[in-house]
């Protein structure tokens, strides 16, 4: 199963596997989460989700079938965001350093590797998407971490 949503940057049609709600956007390079209303579920094989994936920006005939398929999917959806936020997160143990120092500890402890799991992370260390996003992609420009999916994040 594949999950295809608009970046609410962009506007570019991206997909996750439905094990994940985070990815970068292949466009601009923001976090994106997807919610209902904004996301279909496809199948692996689908042709639709394919025709989506290569157009990138839905045109006027896109837009209306993608959001036509969105509103009959908001139930999945909500039960997918659903099951997302009832997992689970142990607090880590993190010495006090700086923003980009805790967000590190942080990468080098998510044993997932996930971009899900680390925002959950954050979340207890009350950092914001917008902090996350900018020290993430200077780590990455710095070299110390890789993206080799977009929703997951390795320490090189």
């Amino acid at each position: 199963m594949r999950i295809l949503f608009r970046c609410n940057n962009c506007e570019t049609i991206n997909e996750i596997p439905d094990n994940y709600r985070h990815r970068f956007c292949n466009n601009c390079s923001k976090i994106i989460t997807y919610t209902s209303g904004e996301a279909i579920i496809c199948n692996k094989s689908s042709h639709d989700c394919d025709v989506f994936l290569k157009a990138g920006n839905l045109n006027t005939d896109l837009a209306e079938k993608f959001f036509s398929i969105a509103d009959s999917h908001v139930e999945l959806i909500a039960n997918l965001i659903e099951s997302y936020v009832q997992k689970q997160i142990e607090l880590p143990d993190i010495p006090s350093a700086s923003l980009s120092d805790t967000i590190l500890h942080l990468v080098k402890g998510n044993v997932s590797g996930t971009l899900d799991d680390l925002i959950r992370s954050c979340d207890l260390f009350n950092i914001g998407l917008n902090k996350l996003e900018k020290i993430l992609l200077q780590m990455i420009k710095e070299g110390l971490v890789y993206l080799p999916k977009s929703w997951l994040l390795n320490l090189t």
